[in-house]
């Protein structure tokens, strides 16, 4: 039973991404980089979202647990090199503020750097977990 919860919750927030996403295209006046991206990245999560909910209902339908030790391992190890990602990619961030304010590129207030951190550092975890349960090892 709590395992057809969490299917059920993620569901909800995967629509309400979604739903998210939709007001947030009506809201804006003028599409830019920084619009595209909030508007990309998001979908991309929903996508990741679905191929997740999408192993555990096969798994659940079957009769089996939604999550088994070699999956939750496989998350474990994409989990941490997230981390090891995030880092870089706030370094980046940092060093890319630091160019731009010596050069005509615009720098990143904070509200975006914030954002480009959590959803890159989201969209890293979904494409390692998704290469990791590709590849299978746990190594």
């Amino acid at each position: 039973m709590k395992e057809k919860i969490s299917v059920i919750l993620g569901a909800i927030i995967g629509i309400m991404v979604f739903f998210g996403v939709v007001f947030y295209i009506n809201a804006i006046q003028k599409v830019e980089l920084y619009d595209l991206i909030l508007i990309i990245i998001p979908i991309i999560l929903v996508l990741g979202v679905i191929f997740l909910l999408r192993d555990k209902i096969k798994n659940i339908k079957a009769g089996l647990p939604s999550d088994d030790e070699r999956a939750k391992k496989l998350q474990w190890k994409a989990g941490t090199y997230t981390y090891f990602a995030t880092i870089w990619i706030a370094v980046g961030i940092m060093w890319y503020n630091i160019f731009a304010e010596n050069s005509s590129l615009n720098e990143l207030n904070t509200k975006q750097v914030i954002a480009a951190i959590v959803l890159l550092s989201a969209v890293c975890f979904f494409i390692l977990n998704f290469y990791f349960m590709r590849k299978g090892d746990v190594q």
